[in-house]
C-alpha cells in the first residue's frame, strides 16, 4: 500500500517534467522549417541581384534573426545583402557578418 502511495505522487511529477520537455512553446529549434524558407529565400535573392558579387555569402537563420557572414569587394555590395535580406518575410532582424575585401591591383 505504502509503494502505491509513494509512485501515486511520483508519477504526476514524472509526467510533468516530461511534458515540460515536450511543451512545443518553450523554445524553436534552430533551423526550423521555417526558418529554413527564410535561409533559402534570401539566398535565392542574393543569387538573382543584378550587379552579383553576393551568391557566395552563407546564410543562417535562427528564430527570424538572419545572419549574413562571407566576403564581399565593396561597402556597397555589403549593404545590398542586408537590404535584399530585410526584404524577404519571415525575416525580423539581419546580423550583416560580411567582411570587405577588394581584390588587389593587377
Amino acid at each position: 500500500m505504502r509503494l502505491f502511495h509513494r509512485l501515486s505522487l511520483l508519477l504526476p511529477l514524472l509526467l510533468c517534467l516530461s511534458a515540460g520537455c515536450l511543451w512545443p512553446g518553450s523554445s524553436p529549434l534552430p533551423d526550423s522549417p521555417k526558418d529554413a524558407l527564410i535561409s533559402t529565400t534570401v539566398e535565392a535573392k542574393l543569387a538573382e541581384d543584378q550587379q552579383g558579387g553576393l551568391s557566395g555569402i552563407i546564410v543562417t537563420t535562427e528564430e527570424g534573426t538572419v545572419t549574413l557572414t562571407g566576403t564581399v569587394q565593396k561597402a556597397e555590395r555589403k549593404a545590398r545583402a542586408a537590404e535584399l535580406a530585410r526584404q524577404v518575410k519571415g525575416v525580423r532582424r539581419v546580423k550583416n557578418d560580411l567582411d570587405i575585401r577588394a581584390d588587389p591591383a593587377p
